[in-house]
C-alpha cells in the first residue's frame, strides 16, 4: 500500500483505519475526506502548514520519502488546542491597543508570516475578530474602573481637547481618586469625538453625559481641572451652578497657569528681541545641512557636549528657556560656526547675538530655571495632590524672585514680572485665599500645614473650612447609614438626648480641645513618603479628617493626565487609521491608557 503513495503529501498523512474515505493530518490530527486525488490534503498543507507544503510536482518512492519525512518530524508541533489559540487572538489584541498598532495589521503580509513561524498551526485572525476581542477587553476593564470608582470616597477629574491628524476634534475626560490603601488612581474614562463647536455649552454637555453614563454621584465629584482656556474656563463655570454636579470645584492648570506667567515676563523688552534672535539663529542650524555638521566638528574640537540645538515651540512648555539654556551650552561652538567665513555666508553672520543678548539670554536661563523645575514638579503625574502649589509658590517669590539691588535690569524685569503675574493669576493677595481649594489641599497636606505664609487670621479660617468640610461629610455618612440600617429601639436615641441635655460646659471645652484638627495641628509626624503615605498611616487616628484627605488629594495640580492621552491618541487616530469609527478610538486610547493600571497597578 505504501509504494502506491507517489505524492510527496503522503509523507503528512495517514488513511484512517475505520474509515477508508477518511485521513489524518500528523501534524494537527484534524481529519480530511478522501476519495482518490490528493487535492483536498494539498489545500490543507497549503492553508495550515506552509512551512511543510511543497508546490512541485512529480512522484517519489517511499524509500526517497523516508529521509524526508524523518527529517521533517524533528519539527512537527502538537496541535494547538482551541485555548492556545484563543490566547494568542488575545495576545495579539492588547498588542494592537497597547503599542497603539493600526488594527490592519493583522492583514499584513509581514505580520501573518511572523505568526507563521512562530506558531505555525495558528490562523491569523481578521480585523472584525480582533476588534471583537479589543470590545471585551474594554467591557471588561470598564466593569473593573466602574467598581473601583464606586467605591471610592470621592474622584476629580482632568479634560482637555485635542484634535486628530485628520482635523477631528476629541475630548478626553481622566479620572483621579484614592483607593480604601491611599493609593492614588487615574483611568481615562471616555475619548468623546466632538462634532458641534467647542462653546462651554456643549462641552458641559459632553461632560455632564459622560458622568452620567458612568453612574459617579454628585456627593463624590470634587474638582475639574483644565487648562487656562475661555471655553473651558465658562464651562466649569457653569458645571458649578448645577445640581448633577454638586459641590465641584473648577481648578485651572497650575502648568498651563504658571506657563502664561513665563510668557508675560518674556513678552517684555528687551528680553523678546533677545529670544526671537535666537531663534532665528537656532532656524539657521535646523535649516542648514552644512552649518550643522560644522557645529558638530566644533563640538569636538572644543570638548562641548555633542548635543544638538533646541527650537522653541509655541505649543511646548519650558522650550524658550530649553532653546536658550542649550545656546549658552553651545556658545562657542555655534560663535565660531557664524564667525567662519568657509562655512557662513555674510548674511549668516549677522545672526551672531551680540555680547548684551548673551548676558540677557544668560539672565533668562537664572531666573527661569527653578520655575522650570516648579513645572516640572507640578505636572508629574505621580503628583496627585495640589496641595504644594500655593507654598511651592510662596516660597519660590520669598527665596527666588526678590529683587536685590545687584540684578541686572533683565533680571529685576523678570522677577517683577513673574511675581505681578503670579499674585493676579492665583489671586495671592486677594481676600478669599484661605477659602480656597489650594489652601484647604495645603492644611491636610502634614509638611505645608503650618500655612506660615498667611496671616493668623487667614490660617483660623483655612483650618475652620476643613473642620466643618469634614464634620458635614461625617454627618452626610451618618445619614446614609441610617437610612440603609433597622434602626431598632429607640432607647439609644433617647439617652443620646438626655446626654446632650445633661452635658455641662466642661464636656464641651473637652470636646473641643480633643478635636480631630487641634490635635492634627499639633502632630509632628514626619512625612518621608508624601502625603497620601502619612495618611495611610494616622487614618485611624483622625478618620474625619481623612475623607477630607482623600477628597483633596484626589485633584491633580495640573491638567497633564489628558494631555499625556494625546500622544497615545495621536498614534491610534493618525491616518493609516483613519477609517475607524469613534467608537473604536475611544476603545482602543481607553485600552491604551488603562490596562496595565487596572492589571498591574504596581506598574507606573
Amino acid at each position: 500500500m505504501a509504494s502506491k503513495k507517489s505524492s510527496k503529501v503522503w509523507e503528512y498523512f495517514e488513511k484512517v483505519k475505520d474509515d477508508p474515505k477518511k485521513v489524518k493530518c500528523k501534524l494537527c490530527q484534524q481529519l480530511l475526506s478522501y476519495h482518490t486525488t490528493t487535492t483536498n490534503m494539498a489545500y490543507h498543507l497549503k492553508r495550515l502548514h506552509p512551512q511543510f507544503h511543497d508546490d512541485s510536482s512529480g512522484s517519489t518512492s517511499a524509500s526517497a520519502a523516508a529521509p524526508r519525512l524523518t527529517q521533517k518530524k524533528i519539527d512537527l508541533r502538537p496541535p494547538l488546542s482551541e485555548k492556545r489559540k484563543k490566547e494568542i487572538t488575545e495576545k495579539i489584541a492588547e498588542f494592537v491597543a497597547l503599542d497603539m498598532r493600526p488594527v490592519r495589521i493583522v492583514e499584513g503580509e509581514g505580520f501573518k508570516e511572523l505568526l507563521r513561524t512562530l506558531e505555525p498551526g495558528y490562523t491569523v485572525p481578521t480585523r472584525a475578530t480582533v476588534m471583537d476581542v479589543v470590545h471585551t477587553k474594554y467591557l471588561s476593564i470598564r466593569s473593573d474602573i466602574y467598581m473601583a470608582i464606586q467605591d471610592c470616597e470621592a474622584v476629580s477629574f482632568t479634560t482637555d481637547i485635542w484634535t486628530s491628524l485628520q482635523m477631528e476634534a476629541y475630548l478626553t475626560v481622566t479620572s483621579h481618586f484614592i483607593t480604601g490603601d491611599w493609593r492614588l488612581e487615574s483611568f481615562v474614562l471616555e475619548t468623546k469625538k466632538m462634532e458641534d463647536s467647542h462653546t462651554a455649552d456643549h462641552i458641559a454637555r459632553e461632560l455632564t453625559e459622560i458622568i452620567c453614563e458612568w453612574d459617579i454621584p454628585s456627593s463624590k465629584i470634587v474638582s475639574v481641572v483644565h487648562d487656562n482656556a475661555a471655553n473651558m474656563v465658562a464651562c466649569t463655570n457653569q458645571l458649578v451652578q448645577q445640581p448633577r454636579w454638586g459641590k465641584m470645584k473648577g481648578v485651572r492648570c497650575a502648568g498651563h497657569t504658571l506657563q502664561l506667567c513665563i510668557n508675560s515676563a518674556l513678552k517684555q523688552d528687551p528680553i523678546c528681541r533677545t529670544v526671537a534672535a535666537a531663534r532665528r539663529m537656532v532656524s539657521h542650524f535646523k535649516k542648514s545641512a552644512k552649518a550643522t555638521t560644522a557645529l558638530q566638528e566644533q563640538q569636538k574640537q572644543q570638548n562641548v557636549p555633542l548635543h544638538k540645538l533646541v527650537q522653541d515651540v509655541v505649543t511646548r512648555w519650558n522650550s524658550v528657556y530649553l532653546m536658550l539654556d542649550r545656546l549658552i551650552e553651545q556658545k562657542g561652538p555655534v560663535s565660531a560656526v557664524l564667525t567662519d567665513e568657509s562655512v557662513s555666508k555674510r548674511s549668516d553672520r549677522d545672526l551672531e547675538l551680540s555680547t548684551s543678548q548673551w548676558r540677557t539670554a544668560e539672565d533668562i536661563v537664572a531666573v527661569l530655571k527653578p520655575m522650570i523645575t516648579l513645572t516640572e514638579l507640578l505636572s508629574q503625574e505621580n503628583n496627585a495632590s495640589l496641595s504644594a502649589t500655593v507654598p511651592m509658590l510662596m516660597n519660590i517669590k520669598k527665596r527666588h524672585l526678590v529683587v536685590h539691588e545687584d540684578d541686572s535690569r533683565t533680571t529685576k524685569i523678570i522677577k517683577t514680572t513673574l511675581s505681578d503675574e503670579m499674585d493676579r493669576r492665583w489671586e495671592l493677595k486677594g481676600p478669599g485665599l484661605e477659602i480656597s481649594v489650594y489652601i484647604s489641599a495645603a492644611v491636610l497636606d502634614p509638611r505645608f500645614k503650618k500655612l506660615s505664609f498667611l496671616s493668623d487670621d487667614q490660617r483660623d479660617e483655612a483650618y475652620s473650612v476643613v473642620a466643618e468640610l469634614a464634620e458635614s461629610l461625617t454627618d452626610r455618612s451618618c445619614q446614609e447609614e441610617s437610612d440603609t440600617v433597622d434602626p431598632g429601639p429607640t432607647a439609644p436615641k433617647q439617652d443620646a438626648v438626655m446626654a446632650m441635655l445633661l452635658a455641662s460646659d466642661e464636656d464641651e471645652e473637652e470636646q473641643d480641645e480633643t478635636s480631630e484638627m487641634k490635635v492634627y495641628l499639633k502632630d509632628f509626624t514626619k512625612c518621608n513618603g508624601g502625603p497620601l503615605e502619612w495618611w495611610k498611616k494616622n487614618e485611624d487616628r483622625y478618620p474625619k479628617l481623612s475623607r477630607v484627605a482623600k477628597r483633596f488629594h484626589s485633584i491633580p495640580s495640573t491638567s497633564t493626565p489628558s494631555e499625556r492621552i494625546f500622544s497615545k491618541a495621536g498614534f491610534i487616530a493618525n491616518k493609516s487609521r483613519s477609517a475607524l469609527f469613534p467608537t473604536n478610538v475611544n476603545k482602543l486610547v481607553f485600552l491604551a491608557h488603562n490596562f496595565r493600571r487596572i492589571r498591574q497597578p504596581q506598574v507606573q
